[in-house]
C-alpha cells in the first residue's frame, strides 16, 4: 500500500509553512556587512583579505553565504586598481614632472647667474628669471626665455637651449 498523497503537494513531516528556508533562517543572527571590505581593500588593498576573511568565517559561522564577501574583495581589488593607476598617471606623475622641471630651471638661473658669456653677452645684470617655452625634444634639450633684470631698472631676454643638468647653450 502506498503512502498518502496530500492533494497541494506537501510531504507530510515537513514543516507546513509556505517558505521553509526562510524558517530555517529566522534564528540565525545576520550576516556582517560587507562594505568594510570594501573599504579596507580599497584604501589598504592586500589587508583588505584579512577582513573579507573574517567576516566570512563569521557568516559561515552563522549558516550565511560567504561569497558576498571574496566578490566584494575581487571587484574592489580590482576597481581599485584602475582608481588608483588613474590617479597616478594624471595627477601623481604630472606633478612630478613639474617639481623637476621647476627645479632644473631654478638650476639653470643658478648657471646663467654665474656665467662669464652671458655678462660678455648680455652686460651686468642683477636677476635671472627663466621660463621654459618647450617640452624637452629628443636630445633632451628644452628652450627657456631668460629674462635679465639690468641694474638700470630695465630688463633684456635671451633664448637658451639646456639639458636636465643646467648646461646650455644659446638658442640660434
Amino acid at each position: 500500500m502506498a503512502p498518502p498523497v496530500d492533494p497541494t503537494g506537501h510531504q507530510h513531516g515537513q514543516l507546513l509553512v509556505r517558505f521553509p528556508g526562510e524558517v530555517h533562517a529566522a534564528g540565525r543572527p545576520e550576516a556582517p556587512s560587507w562594505r568594510p571590505v570594501v573599504y579596507w581593500t580599497f584604501f589598504l588593498s592586500a589587508l583588505g583579505i584579512i577582513s573579507a576573511l573574517r567576516r566570512s568565517g563569521r557568516a559561515r559561522g552563522y549558516g550565511r553565504e560567504r561569497s558576498p564577501y571574496w566578490i566584494a574583495y575581487g571587484v574592489t581589488v580590482l576597481g581599485g586598481a584602475a582608481v588608483w593607476a588613474a590617479l597616478t598617471f594624471t595627477v601623481a606623475v604630472p606633478a612630478y614632472h613639474a617639481y623637476q622641471e621647476a627645479r632644473i630651471t631654478t638650476v639653470l638661473q643658478d648657471t646663467l647667474a654665474v656665467d662669464s658669456r652671458i655678462a660678455k653677452e648680455v652686460g651686468e645684470f642683477t636677476a635671472v628669471a627663466c621660463l621654459g617655452e618647450s617640452d624637452r625634444n629628443a636630445e633632451g634639450l628644452r628652450t627657456y626665455l631668460c629674462t635679465f633684470e639690468l641694474p638700470t631698472g630695465k630688463s633684456t631676454g635671451m633664448y637658451v637651449a639646456a639639458d636636465a643638468r643646467g648646461n646650455w647653450q644659446q638658442e640660434e
